[in-house]
C-alpha cells in the first residue's frame, strides 16, 4: 500500500506541474474557443443545414481531436527533458521514490492529460452542439453518438503512441525544444513519406508504425496501405512499437547521468 501510495503522490506532483502552469490553461482555452468559434461560423455559414444536431456536429468537431494531441506532444516532450532544462532533476531524483516510478508517474500524467483535454473537447463540442444545434429531429438521419465515440476509440489509439514517441524523446534527449521539436518533424513528415513509400510500392514500409496507427481503415471499408495488412498485423506492429518506446524511455532514464 505505501509503494501505491507514494506512487499516486508522485503523480499528483506531476499533475500540478503540468496545471500550474499559464500554458496549460492556455491550450484548454483554445480548444474550447475554437469549439464555439465554429459552431458560430456553421451556424451562420452552412445553408444546407449540413450540421443541423449536435450529434452531427460533435462528429466534426472531433477533427479538432488533433489539436488536443498536439498540445498532449507538447506537454509529452518536455515533462522529462523539462527537468534537465529547468535544472530541476538532482532535486527530483533525491526523493526517496525509484527512478522507474518517477519516470511512470510522469508518464500516467501526460496520459491523464491526454485523456482529459479528448473528454473537455467531446462535452464541449457535445454541450456547444446541443445549445446551438439541437438534438435531431428523427433518429437515425447522420451520424450516431456510436459512430462519434468510434472516432474517439480509433483516434485515441493512434494519440497514446505518438504521445509515448514524444515522451520517449523527453527521456532520451536533455533538452525540452530539441524533444519537442524532433517529435512534431517526425510526425508531420510521416505521413508525406509514407505517402510516397506506398506509391513506391515498398513491401517493407508496412512495418513502419505509421502505416499501422489508423485502425478505423479494418472497419469502415477502407483498404490497407498494403494487400497484406490485417488489423492483428497493425494491432502487433502498434504494441510493439509501443513496448520499444517504453522500454527505450526506461533504460534511458534509469542510466541517465545526472551529474553534468
Amino acid at each position: 500500500m505505501d509503494a501505491l501510495s507514494n506512487l499516486l503522490q508522485l503523480i499528483r506532483n506531476e499533475n500540478m506541474k503540468i496545471y500550474r502552469r499559464p500554458r496549460t490553461w492556455l491550450m484548454m482555452f483554445i480548444v474550447v474557443a475554437i469549439v464555439l468559434t465554429l459552431a458560430v461560423a456553421l451556424k451562420t455559414l452552412d445553408q444546407n443545414m449540413e450540421f443541423g444536431d449536435a450529434i452531427a456536429f460533435m462528429n466534426f468537431a472531433g477533427n479538432l481531436s488533433f489539436l488536443a494531441f498536439l498540445f498532449a506532444v507538447v506537454i509529452a516532450a518536455e515533462i522529462v527533458a523539462g527537468e534537465f532544462t529547468w535544472g530541476t532533476i538532482k532535486l527530483l531524483l533525491i526523493r526517496p521514490a525509484s527512478r522507474s516510478k518517477i519516470l511512470l508517474s510522469k508518464y500516467v500524467a501526460v496520459l491523464m492529460f491526454l485523456l482529459g483535454i479528448l473528454v473537455l473537447l467531446f462535452f464541449v463540442s457535445f454541450a456547444t452542439g446541443l445549445v446551438v444545434f439541437g438534438l435531431p429531429d428523427e433518429p437515425g438521419n447522420g451520424p450516431r453518438m456510436s459512430d462519434v465515440l468510434q472516432q474517439y476509440g480509433f483516434r485515441l489509439i493512434d494519440y497514446v503512441v505518438n504521445v509515448t514517441f514524444a515522451f520517449m524523446l523527453s527521456a532520451v534527449f536533455r533538452s525540452s525544444n530539441l524533444a519537442i521539436g524532433l517529435s512534431f518533424t517526425i510526425m508531420f513528415l510521416s505521413s508525406t513519406v509514407m505517402t510516397i513509400l506506398i506509391q513506391l510500392k515498398y513491401g517493407w514500409a508496412k512495418y513502419i508504425l505509421y502505416a499501422n496507427t489508423d485502425l478505423s481503415i479494418y472497419f469502415n471499408g477502407r483498404k490497407p496501405p498494403f494487400p497484406d495488412m490485417t488489423l492483428g498485423f497493425s494491432v502487433t506492429m502498434i504494441v510493439l512499437y509501443y513496448i520499444a518506446f517504453m522500454a527505450i524511455a526506461w533504460i534511458t532514464f534509469r542510466k541517465r547521468d545526472v551529474a553534468g
